[in-house]
This record gives structure tokens, C-alpha cells and sequence, in this order.
């Protein structure tokens, strides 16, 4: 089992570390399905860090997404993060990945 892992998610790292890998929005015609087999949540590496859960990536090379797992970032000054999500096309499926939008911090001011 811990060989498993340890290829899994060697995989993985060789996806990301690689300069061709994209956050391409290509239409599939099946959702994919994250993966079966779940890897250990990395330890948390401060308080002010926030969880960015695991999500899909264009792979171009191998021509097919990809699932990278959660992983600990520092969140962006007045943002938050928006996961990825699958949205429906009249061909199949195309991911929207995730992102860092901007807080309204609107003040409203009564007499």
C-alpha cells in the first residue's frame, strides 16, 4: 500500500514539475472522477495557511486531466479562494479551475 502512494504520488509531481502542464480549459466528453485511493493530508504548516483541496489540470503531453491533491497555501491579501468546478457543455465537460477572487469590502454609510 505505502508503494502504491509513493508512486501515485510521484506521478504527480513529475505532472506538475513538468513545463508543459497547463491549466487548459479542453472539453471532455465524461467528467472524470477524483481518485479511489486517498493520500494523507499534508501537515498544516502555520495558522495563517489555508487548504486548497484537490482539483483537476490539463495535462497536454499525455492529452488528458490530471488530479493534484490538496495542498497548504498562504491565502492572497482581500481574497478568497473559489474552487475549480465541472461546468456542462453541449459536447461533454469542460473544467473551470480555481481561483483567487477579490473581496468586496463595500462600506455603506447611513445619516
Amino acid at each position: 500500500m505505502k508503494k502504491t502512494m509513493l508512486i501515485v504520488l510521484l506521478g504527480m509531481v513529475s505532472f506538475l514539475l513538468n513545463p508543459e502542464t497547463t491549466q487548459a480549459q479542453v472539453t471532455v466528453e465524461h467528467k472524470p472522477s477524483p481518485p479511489k485511493v486517498k493520500l494523507p493530508l499534508p501537515e498544516k504548516p502555520g495558522p495563517d495557511y489555508q487548504l486548497i483541496p484537490g482539483h483537476w489540470i490539463w495535462h497536454r503531453p499525455s492529452k488528458m486531466y490530471v488530479w493534484v491533491g490538496p495542498h497548504w497555501v498562504l491565502p492572497k491579501e482581500n481574497r478568497k479562494w473559489s474552487p475549480g468546478h465541472w461546468q456542462k457543455q453541449k459536447k461533454g465537460w469542460k473544467w473551470i479551475p480555481g481561483k483567487w477572487e477579490k473581496i468586496n469590502k463595500r462600506k455603506y454609510f447611513f445619516n
